[in-house]
C-alpha cells in the first residue's frame, strides 16, 4: 500500500455511526503500545476468545492487513492504519462480519510508563436498542483484549529491563572471553521430582525443569522470538509453545519446531550421580575473565 492511499483511508467514514466508546489507562508506554498495535501475529495466541487465525496480506510503516478466522467460523478482512504523529490509528473490517466497520483509537501518554486510551466503535446505523447492545459487547470484548495485551506489555518490559542489566558494558575480546561450568545440586531423584516443574537460575539466566519421557529436561523459560513466557508451557508431545505469538520449541533439543528460524537459550543439563544418587543441573557458561556475576552475562538475541 502506498503513503496516499494510507493517508486518504485515515479519514472516518461518514456513514457510520458510533456504537460505543471504551476509555482505560493503560500501564505501559507509548513505545510497547506502538509495537502492540503493529503486532498483528499475536491476536490468534494472546486473544484466542477472539481469534482462531490471522493470514498476513501486507504491512508496512503505515500499519496491516490481514484475513482472519474468528471464534465461531466467521472471517474477515482487517486493516489497521496508523498516524503515530497524531497517537491515533483506525482498524477497518474491509470483508467479512461486521463489514464494514472501523474502530478508532487515539493514545495519550501521560505518562513515561502509561498511556491513555480512547476507542469508538462506529459501525452501520440500525435501531437505537441493538446499537447499544452491540456497543456493550464491543466494550466487554475489547476490556477484555487491552487486559491481555497489558499483561503482554508490562511482561516484556520487565523483560527487556532484565536482559539490560545482564548486558556486559562493552564487547569483551578473544583474549578476555573465558568458560566457566556452573552447577546446581538439586536433590534426590525423588526429592526433585516432588518439586516439579522447577524453576531455576543459572548463568544469569532463568530455566525449567521438567520430567520428560522418563528424563529430567531443562529448557529456557524465555522465548527468543519477543521474550514472551515460556515457564507456564505445556509439554506434552515435547514441545513448548509460546502463549505470545505460538512459535514453536523442541522441548529437549531447544530447535524450532515450526521452521521459523528461532531457537532457545541453551539449557543446563541434567544428571544423575551414579555414586551419591544427586542430581545435578550443569550449565557451560562464557563471560569476561574477573566477572563471574550474572550481571554480566550475555542477554537474549
Amino acid at each position: 500500500m502506498g503513503e496516499t492511499t494510507s493517508t486518504k483511508s485515515l479519514e472516518r467514514n461518514p456513514d457510520l455511526v458510533v456504537a460505543g466508546v471504551y476509555e482505560r489507562q493503560i500501564g505501559a508506554s507509548l513505545e510497547r503500545v506502538w509495537e502492540n498495535v503493529y503486532d498483528w501475529e499475536h491476536l490468534p495466541y494472546l486473544h484466542s476468545e477472539a481469534f482462531t487465525s490471522i493470514a498476513l496480506m501486507d504491512s508496512g510503516d503505515w500499519g496491516w492487513r490481514a484475513r482472519v478466522e474468528m471464534k465461531g467460523g466467521a472471517e474477515a478482512e482487517i486493516e489497521l492504519i496508523a498516524n503515530r504523529a497524531a497517537h491515533h490509528y483506525v482498524a477497518r473490517t474491509l470483508e467479512g462480519g461486521g463489514a464494514p466497520s472501523e474502530i478508532w483509537t487515539t493514545l495519550d501518554p501521560s505518562a513515561p510508563d502509561a498511556t491513555g486510551i480512547h476507542v469508538e466503535f462506529c459501525v452501520q446505523p440500525m435501531p437505537e436498542d441493538a446499537l447499544e447492545k452491540l456497543g456493550q459487547g464491543y466494550v466487554g470484548l475489547y476490556t477484555l483484549l487491552w487486559s491481555q495485551d497489558e499483561d503482554m506489555m508490562q511482561t516484556r518490559t520487565t523483560a527487556l529491563a532484565d536482559r539490560n542489566l545482564r548486558q556486559p558494558p562493552g564487547k569483551a575480546s578473544p583474549q578476555e572471553t573465558t568458560q566457566q561450568t556452573e552447577t546446581i545440586t538439586l536433590g534426590t531423584v525423588d526429592e526433585l521430582r516432588a518439586r516439579l516443574p522447577m524453576h531455576i537460575s543459572m548463568g544469569g539466566h532463568s530455566f525449567r525443569i521438567v520430567e520428560f519421557q522418563g528424563d529430567f529436561v531443562a529448557h529456557s523459560t524465555e522465548c527468543p522470538h519477543l521474550l514472551g513466557p515460556l515457564g507456564e508451557c505445556e509439554t506434552a508431545g515435547g514441545r513448548l509453545v509460546c502463549p505470545w505469538h505460538g512459535y514453536e520449541f523442541d522441548l529437549r533439543s531447544g530447535k524450532s519446531a515450526d521452521d521459523r528460524t528461532y531457537r532457545l537459550r541453551p539449557a543446563p543439563g541434567i544428571e544423575i550421580e551414579p555414586s551419591k544418587g544427586l542430581v545435578v543441573a550443569s550449565l557451560l557458561s562464557h563471560g569476561r575473565s574477573g566477572d563471574s556475576g550474572p550481571g554480566n552475562r550475555h542477554g537474549s538475541p
